[in-house]
């Protein structure tokens, strides 16, 4: 992944936000209601925009988004679509900085 489009993904504070939640499902997301361990699937659309309080076509926008930069994986079950973080990538781009700032 290019750092400068990884860096303009990160500029969003709602996608920064979503990728938060996504590290540490179980907890950002404990007390919803969901049918499949988060671990299995990922988190529910419906559960981000929830969370996220956005309307549904601008929550889509952000995950697709996130997506499409790879920092997401998508899988569908049913009419529903589950996201997961992809910690790769999220790795990577961590490393990425490192070399341009160097070790902190």
């Amino acid at each position: 992944m290019d750092l400068n489009e990884a860096l303009k993904m990160l500029a969003n504070p709602t996608r920064r936000s979503i990728l938060n939640w996504l590290g540490n499902p179980n907890e950002a997301f404990k007390g919803y209601e969901h049918l499949f361990p988060f671990e299995e699937y990922g988190v529910c659309a419906s559960l981000i925009q929830h969370k996220t309080g956005l309307s549904q076509p601008a929550t889509s926008l952000c995950l697709k988004a996130l997506q499409d930069a790879g920092f997401l994986k998508a899988t569908k079950v049913g009419k529903w679509t589950y996201y997961k973080r992809n910690q790769e990538v999220v790795e990577k781009v961590l490393e990425e900085l490192k070399f341009v700032f160097g070790e902190v």
